[in-house]
């Protein structure tokens, strides 16, 4: 029998289940996407107030976001906060993850709950506690005040992705840089560190982004001359309401995807390099 004779093979009929499943899944991805369809486009908008569609196209929002002082001090603020909160808790993440990994001690479970407690706790009583913390430290309304708050807030990402990525390296590895004659720190630096790096690089991202976007715990702990961005928008929005919010959100979303490109970016460089 000739190839051309033979039958065709029957299109396979997709599942009612698995088109629902499909559709559904396009309804979330769409309702998770919608907030970004809605507020570039008003970014660019020409008119003067909050209307979508918009009716014109202008850049004239991006400009009022420079001539406006405040925003640019606040982003200031808010990034150096961020970095500061980031670093001092990739630190103690990365301390904390030896301690409960290789290490066995009355209470490490119990100790490690109460590390993530900061996830599930209401922001709100955090906020109010934190506040009376720093009070007699006087701390309150000041940079490191804010800084360490934020620490409480991020250290939870850091120590969860260090502590899932440390649970996966072999120790015998460190124990080979030991009987080449690597002491702690120099097994610690060039072998366990590079393959840690890629949980630590994806807890930052997520530290970063949860410091930089936080609104109620800096809302306690903010004053004259400490305000984050989060807040100066919403003093703004309380007395203007125009697509100058539109064009700083819009900012801020291409700044943190190309962060989390590059960060992808610096991942698969340490994959590479530490495989």
């Amino acid at each position: 029998m000739a190839a051309h004779d033979l039958p065709a093979p029957p299109l396979r009929t997709v599942p009612r289940g698995e088109r629902l499943l499909a559709a559904y899944v396009a309804l979330v991805i769409l309702f998770l996407a919608l907030p970004v369809l809605i507020v570039v486009p008003l970014a660019f908008s020409s008119d003067v107030s909050l209307t979508f569609p918009p009716r014109g196209v202008s850049l004239r929002w991006f400009a009022n976001i420079w001539a406006r002082p405040e925003f640019l001090s606040a982003f200031a603020l808010s990034a150096a906060v961020a970095l500061v909160a980031t670093g001092i808790s990739m630190v103690a993440g990365v301390l904390a993850a030896i301690a409960f990994v290789r290490h066995t001690f009355p209470g490490r479970d119990a100790l490690l709950m109460l590390f993530m407690t900061p996830l599930v706790f209401p922001a709100i009583v955090l906020a109010a506690a934190l506040a009376l913390v720093m009070t007699p430290l006087g701390l309150l309304r000041s940079f490191w005040g804010l800084a360490l708050a934020h620490v409480v807030l991020t250290l939870p990402y850091i120590l969860r992705t260090a502590v899932a990525t440390l649970s996966e390296i072999d120790r015998s590895y460190q124990e080979a840089a030991h009987t080449l004659g690597a002491d702690r720190w120099q097994a610690f630096r060039h072998v366990t560190l590079p393959m840690l790096r890629p949980g630590l690089l994806a807890g930052a991202t997520f530290a970063l982004i949860i410091s930089f976007d936080e609104f109620t715990v800096s809302m306690f702990l903010v004053g004259p001359g400490v305000m984050t961005l989060p807040l100066e928008m919403y003093n703004y929005s309380e007395f203007t309401l125009d697509p100058t919010l539109a064009a700083i959100s819009t900012v801020l979303l291409a700044l943190t995807c190309l962060a989390i490109l590059i960060i992808e970016r610096l991942v698969g460089l340490g994959k590479q390099f530490g495989g």
